[in-house]
C-alpha cells in the first residue's frame, strides 16, 4: 500500500543492509570514574553524615568539662654520682662498689618508668596533696556534667580497698588512668604528666610526684647505707678494745722480760709469720663486708642487700611484678573478682611474686655462700698463723710469745684503720644529697585546657563523617536497585536506548517559563484547530466516519485534562523536551534494515510514562507525514483520550465486544494522527486481546497505516502487554529514571522474549543527559514560543 511518494517511503521500504562496520565499545570509565559518580549522586547522604558528626563533636567539646595538663620533667642519668673517694668511674652508687654494668642501660630505664607508676609511690603523692579527701576535685571525666551514669554500670570496689595504707584502691586506679609517663625521644627526660579540672592542681600533683620520686630514690639509697654504718661501727668498736688489750699485753711482757724490738723480716720464720698476718688482716676485712650483707639475711631485709639492687634479671621480674599489679589493680576497679581475665592475672601475679622471690632465694643463698667461705678462709689462715706462732714459740719461746703479741697489736690496728676509713667514706655519702635522679623543669599552671582537643575533634570529626558517610554511600549504591540511567538499562535488560527524555516538571519550572509558555500557546492551537476543523490530506472524511485530521465536523472536543500525560509535538511548536521525542522517532526508523510498524510501547510496571511515551511517539511520527494509528490497548486504566482531548468511547473495548460495527477511531488535532481509545470498560480485557477481531483489527490498521502504536498496560502487572507484544513488530520499553527497578524490568524483558517479542529499545524518562537541547534552545539566537506562534486574532477567539 506504499509508494514511494509516501513521506516515509524511504524508511520503509529501503532494503536490508549489512553491516561489516561495527561501533567501538562504550569506553569503560574505569574505577575512578565510577566512585566518583557515586559520590556525585550520594553527595547528600555524605554531606548529612559529616554535618551530624561535627555538630555532635562540637555540642560535645562545648559540653565537656576542660581538663588542664601539668608537665613536670625529670632527669634520669645512667649512674649515679661519684661520692665515694676511689670509687671507679663506671660504678654506681653502691658502698660495695659493685658494677652498674650487670644490666642493661634499657632495662635500668625501664625499672625507673615502672617505679615512676608504682602503686606505693602514688599512695604517698595521694596522701601528701590530700586528694583522697576531695575526689571529686580532682578526678576527669569525660562525659559532661549533666549526663548521669545508671548504677548498674559501677563497678563494686574490690575486698580491702585501701590495701592497709588507708588509699582506697578506686582512688588510686583513677590517678593512674590520669597519670601519663612520657620519655622524651632522644633525651634522658621523663615527662610526668597529670591531667585534672584544676590548672593549680595539675600542676601540684606533677610536681609532687616528681619530687616523691627524686626522694624515694634517695630513701632506699639511705636505708641501705644506714644498715651498712652501723655494722662497721659496731665492729670497730670491738676492734677498738681488742687492739687496747693487745698492746696492753705486749707492753707487759716487754716490761717483764726487758726485751727491745726484734727486726722481724731477717728471718724467714717471721716473714712467713707476717705475711700470714698480712692475709688474715685482708680476709677479716672481708669477712666483716660480707658479715654486714649477711646480718641483712638474717633480718630478711633482702630488699637492701646490694646484690639483690643491682641483680638486672631481680629488676626485671620486679618490674614485671610492678606492671602485673597495677592492672589488676586497674582490672579490680571495673570487674568483680569472679571476671576470668582478673582471675587469670591474678595467677600471672603470683606466678610473678613466686620467681621473684625464688630468683632472690638465690641471691641470698650466694650471699651466704660468699660469707661461709670467707669465714673458712679466715680460719685457715687463723689456724696457718697459730701454727706458724708455735713454731716460732717451740725455737724461742720468749721471742716467739712476743712476736705473737706484736703481730696480734699490728694486725688488730690495720683492721682497725681500714673499718674507720670505710665509715668515713660512708659518712661522706650519706651527707651528700646529690642523685642520678633530679627535678629538671619543674611544672607550672597551664593557661589553657588540654581537654577536649577542639580542632583535633573536629578534624576527625570531619574525617570520620566523611569515610563513613562514603561507606554509607557505598553501602546504599550497593543496595539500591533502581534505574539511574542508560547504562543501567542496558545492565540489567541488554537493551539500548533509544531516547533519554528529560524531567518535564524541572523543565516546566526551570529557564524562565520559555517552555511553559510554548506548552500554552500549544494549548491554545488544540482549541483554535478544534473549533475550525481540519481535513486529512485529501479534504474529506475517512470511509468509517470519522475525519481523520484535525477535526470531524462536529465542533470542539473535550479540553485536555490538565493533570494527563503531556503531548509535545503536533501543536504547531516544539519545545525543547519535544526533542527527545524525535530522537525517539529517528531511533526507530533506522534502529533496523526495515523499520517496525506495529509498535508495542510498555513498562515493567505502572507510573513510569509508556503512555506519555506512546503517544508522543505517535505525534513525532504523525508530524513526518506518515498516517499513524495511536491504539490505547490498555483496557484497564486508559488515558490517551485525556492527553488528546478526545472522548473514551466507544473505542477498542466496545470493538472487540460487538457493541460497534466498525472500527471507532477518532480524528486527533494533530496531523496524521488518529486515536483508538480504550472504549468502555470491559470484564475480560485479556480474552478481549487475544480474540480474532484483535488480529483482524491489527492486520486492516496496516494497510491503511504507515505505523501503528499500541499503549498496552505494565507487563508485570498483568498478561496483556505480553500478548500484544507477539502481535507487534517491535517493543519500546519504558523505564523511568529514580522510579524503575533494575530486577523488575530484567524480568519484564525476559517475560516479553518468552512470548515471542522483539524489544527495539528502552526509552529513559525523567533522565540526565539532555541538557544539550535546552543549552541550544536558550541560545540569544532561539527564538521563544511567543515569537514563533502568531498571536490570536479577535475572531479567531470568539469563534
Amino acid at each position: 500500500m506504499t509508494d514511494n511518494r509516501q513521506p516515509l517511503a524511504p524508511y520503509l521500504m529501503r532494503p536490508p543492509r549489512r553491516w561489516d562496520a561495527t561501533l567501538p565499545p562504550e569506553s569503560e570509565g574505569g574505577f575512578v570514574q565510577d566512585v566518583l559518580g557515586l559520590l556525585r549522586r550520594r553527595w547528600t547522604v555524605i554531606a548529612k553524615t559529616v554535618g551530624i558528626l561535627f555538630t555532635l563533636s562540637v555540642l560535645y567539646c562545648v559540653l565537656a568539662t576542660p581538663a588542664y595538663l601539668g608537665s613536670a620533667n625529670v632527669l634520669i642519668e645512667g649512674k649515679g654520682p661519684e661520692v665515694l673517694s676511689g670509687q671507679d668511674a663506671n660504678a654506681a652508687q653502691s658502698p660495695f662498689n659493685i658494677p652498674a654494668s650487670l644490666g642493661s642501660k634499657y632495662d635500668y630505664y625501664l625499672t625507673q618508668f615502672t617505679l615512676l607508676q608504682s602503686p606505693s609511690l602514688v599512695r604517698r603523692v595521694i596522701e601528701e596533696q590530700g586528694l583522697a579527701k576531695n575526689a571529686a576535685r580532682w578526678q576527669v571525666s569525660y562525659l559532661p556534667s549533666w549526663v548521669k551514669v545508671p548504677s548498674f554500670l559501677h563497678v563494686a570496689p574490690p575486698p580491702n580497698p585501701d590495701n592497709g595504707t588507708g588509699v582506697p584502691a578506686p582512688v588510686v586506679s583513677q590517678y593512674l588512668k590520669q597519670l601519663t609517663i612520657l620519655p622524651v625521644r632522644g633525651t634522658r627526660l621523663v615527662s610526668v604528666q597529670f591531667t585534672t579540672p584544676d590548672p593549680k592542681v595539675a600542676a601540684a600533683v606533677a610536681n609532687a610526684h616528681a619530687q616523691l620520686f627524686v626522694k624515694a630514690g634517695l630513701e632506699r639509697l639511705y636505708e641501705s647505707m644506714d644498715q651498712i654504718r652501723t655494722f662497721l661501727q659496731t665492729k670497730l668498736a670491738e676492734l677498738q678494745t681488742r687492739m687496747q688489750e693487745a698492746e696492753t699485753k705486749l707492753m707487759k711482757f716487754q716490761a717483764a722480760h726487758n726485751l727491745l724490738p726484734v727486726v722481724l723480716q731477717k728471718d724467714v720464720a717471721s716473714e712467713r709469720l707476717m705475711d700470714l698476718s698480712k692475709r688474715l688482716t685482708e680476709a677479716q676485712g672481708q669477712l666483716f663486708a660480707l658479715e654486714a650483707e649477711y646480718q641483712i639475711v638474717e633480718r630478711g631485709n633482702y630488699d637492701s642487700l646490694p646484690a639483690v639492687l643491682h641483680s638486672p634479671l631481680i629488676q626485671n621480674l620486679r618490674e614485671n611484678y610492678d606492671r602485673l599489679e597495677v592492672e589488676h589493680a586497674l582490672l579490680a576497679l571495673k570487674f568483680r573478682p569472679t571476671y576470668p581475665p582478673l582471675r587469670q592475672l591474678s595467677g600471672q601475679l603470683d606466678h610473678a611474686h613466686k620467681l621473684l622471690e625464688q630468683e632472690t632465694a638465690k641471691v641470698v643463698k650466694g650471699v651466704e655462700a660468699k660469707y661461709q667461705a670467707s669465714q673458712a678462709t679466715t680460719n685457715q689462715l687463723k689456724n696457718e698463723l697459730e701454727a706458724q706462732r708455735k713454731s716460732l714459740l717451740a725455737r724461742k719461746d720468749v721471742e716467739g710469745e712476743f712476736l705473737a703479741l706484736t703481730s696480734e697489736v699490728e694486725t688488730t690496728r690495720a683492721l682497725h684503720d681500714n673499718l674507720l676509713a670505710r665509715i668515713k667514706d660512708l659518712n661522706v655519702a650519706g651527707q651528700s644529697s646529690l642523685s642520678n635522679i633530679t627535678v629538671a623543669e619543674p611544672a607550672v599552671p597551664p593557661q589553657w585546657p588540654s581537654f577536649p582537643a577542639t580542632k583535633l575533634f573536629l578534624i576527625l570529626s570531619v574525617a570520620t563523617g566523611l569515610l563513613l558517610g562514603t561507606g554509607i554511600a557505598f553501602l546504599r549504591e550497593s543496595s539500591d536497585q533502581t534505574i539511574r540511567d542508560a547504562r543501567d538499562i542496558h545492565r540489567a535488560t541488554g537493551l539500548g536506548t533509544l531516547a533519554v527524555v528529560p524531567d518535564f516538571d524541572g523543565v516546566l519550572g526551570d529557564r524562565n517559563g520559555r517552555v511553559r509558555r510554548a506548552l500554552g500557546a500549544a494549548a491554545g492551537l488544540v482549541r483554535f484547530g478544534s473549533r475550525n476543523g481540519h481535513a486529512n490530506g485529501n479534504g474529506h472524511a475517512s470511509a468509517n466516519g470519522h475525519a481523520n485530521g484535525n477535526g470531524n465536523g462536529n465542533g470542539a472536543k473535550p479540553a485536555a485534562d490538565p493533570a494527563s500525560p503531556p503531548l509535545l509535538l503536533g501543536n504547531g511548536s516544539v519545545p525543547p523536551p519535544a526533542e527527545a521525542y524525535r530522537t525517539l522517532r529517528t531511533a526507530l526508523l533506522l534502529s533496523r534494515a526495515i523499520s517496525p510498524r506495529v509498535i508495542l510501547v510498555s513498562s515493567a510496571t505502572g507510573a513510569e510514562g509508556k503512555t506519555t511515551t506512546a503517544v508522543n511517539m505517535a505525534a513525532a511520527l504523525a508530524t513526518c507525514g506518515a498516517k499513524v494509528l495511536l491504539v490505547d490497548a490498555d483496557l484497564r486504566q486508559p488515558r490517551c483520550h485525556t492527553t488528546l482531548g478526545l472522548a473514551p468511547s466507544p473505542g477498542l473495548g466496545d470493538f472487540l465486544t460487538g457493541r460497534v460495527a466498525a472500527e471507532p477511531i477518532q480524528a486527533t488535532h494533530v496531523e496524521n494522527l488518529s486515536l483508538l481509545a480504550a472504549g468502555h470498560p470491559a470484564p475480560n480485557p485479556t480474552e478481549l486481546l487475544t480474540s480474532w477481531l484483535m488480529c483482524k483489527l491489527l492486520q486492516d490498521a496496516r494497510e491503511r497505516f504507515e505505523f501503528v502504536v499500541l499503549d498496552s498496560p505494565p507487563v508485570l502487572a498483568v498478561s496483556d502487554g505480553l500478548l500484544l507484544a507477539n502481535l507487534a513488530d517491535g517493543v519500546v520499553f519504558v523505564a523511568e529514571s529514580g522510579r524503575s527497578r533494575q530486577d523488575d524490568a530484567r524480568l519484564a524483558i525476559e517475560r516479553v522474549l518468552q512470548t515471542g517479542g522483539v524489544p527495539v529499545g528502552a526509552v529513559l524518562n525523567r533522565g540526565r543527559g539532555e541538557e544539550g537541547y535546552y543549552r541550544y534552545y536558550q541560545a540569544p539566537a532561539a527564538r521563544s514560543a511567543d515569537e514563533i506562534l502568531p498571536p490570536a486574532t479577535p475572531g479567531q477567539e470568539k469563534a
